[in-house]
């Protein structure tokens, strides 16, 4: 399944929602206060990546990077290096749950720091969802960022969905991003205008971090899945594009419309208190089985269906 560019953060050319911390992670640079280690921690889609890629747009193309408006022209060759991994001065490594970040990673990540750049400014590494690099990942990486150095700067994206181990912690100054609701919602309402999307699901009622709408909209728009369907139909055709793509935004949809169906439950008073907790219980943790180790689909499927008693 091929998604839209507004799926990568480095394709947001607007800032939304973020503008404060973008001011203030400014004036921290212009007053050379930047920290060494900076990690910004809060939930996956609250737009960390945006906000630093915005950052780094100002501080690297200042012609093309509108800061009373907060947005970069399209026009702006920075914006298409970026997007490529070539520009020299910013280093992005990613973790994920189905590349595992390597030491051997860690290494090349060490020579390429040791290079010199062409720009003769800082050089930003970007190291994202950090909390999905495996152990001997962190600890190689840990020797990195304890060596000192007057031109490298290191950002971490935490986005919580692990524990992060406690030596990466207390070597970097920990920055929490929160959208509240107010902000939650005029963000997803200004990137569904700008992208000209339609509403498949409720930005009041869905909770979801802007960058999830996005992406759960969007799957759900071009699937026609709806969270009035039967939540088994849901599911099947879920766990199929997961199966072809093998991407994690399913499995976050997975559990989400799970979670959904849930609380419309007990919103509804439909089942018992204890009921609706033994059910709730059985279907995340088959599910969890079932992404873990692989597990049979239709076995998923049955057994969902014999315990909420589907027809």
């Amino acid at each position: 399944m091929s998604f839209p560019k507004y799926f990568d953060f480095k394709n947001s050319l607007n800032l939304f929602g973020l503008e404060k911390d973008f001011v203030f992670f400014k004036k921290l640079y212009l007053i050379n206060k930047f920290p060494k280690v900076l990690m910004l921690s809060g939930a996956k889609g609250s737009g960390k990546s945006t906000l630093i890629n915005h950052f780094l747009f100002s501080i690297f193309d200042k012609v093309k990077y509108n800061q009373n408006e907060f947005k970069l022209l399209d026009s702006s060759l920075l914006y298409r290096q970026i997007k490529d991994n070539i520009f020299p001065n910013i280093i992005y490594l990613q973790g994920s749950d189905f590349k595992s970040i390597k030491i051997d990673d860690i290494r090349n990540l060490k020579s390429n720091i040791l290079k010199s750049s062409i720009i003769n400014k800082e050089r930003f590494i970007i190291l994202d969802d950090v909390e999905l690099f495996n152990i001997n990942s962190l600890n190689a990486l840990l020797k990195i960022i304890e060596e000192p150095s007057k031109k490298n700067y290191f950002i971490l994206i935490n986005n919580k969905t692990k524990p992060l181990i406690d030596t990466i912690k207390s070597r970097s100054i920990e920055f929490k991003i929160v959208l509240n609701e107010n902000k939650r919602i005029e963000v997803i309402n200004k990137l569904v205008n700008l992208y000209n999307l339609e509403k498949v699901l409720d930005p009041n009622k869905s909770k979801l971090t802007p960058g999830n709408y996005l992406k759960f909209n969007y799957i759900c728009h071009e699937n026609e899945i709806s969270l009035n369907n039967d939540l088994l139909d849901n599911l099947s055709l879920l766990l199929n594009l997961y199966k072809k793509n093998k991407d994690t935004v399913f499995i976050n949809l997975v559990f989400y419309l799970a979670d959904f169906y849930f609380k419309n439950l007990k919103d509804k008073n439909i089942i018992k208190i204890d009921k609706f907790y033994e059910d709730k219980a059985y279907v995340l943790d088959n599910l969890n089985k079932f992404f873990t180790f692989n597990l049979s689909q239709n076995s998923l499927i049955n057994a969902i269906n014999n315990k909420l008693n589907y027809d």
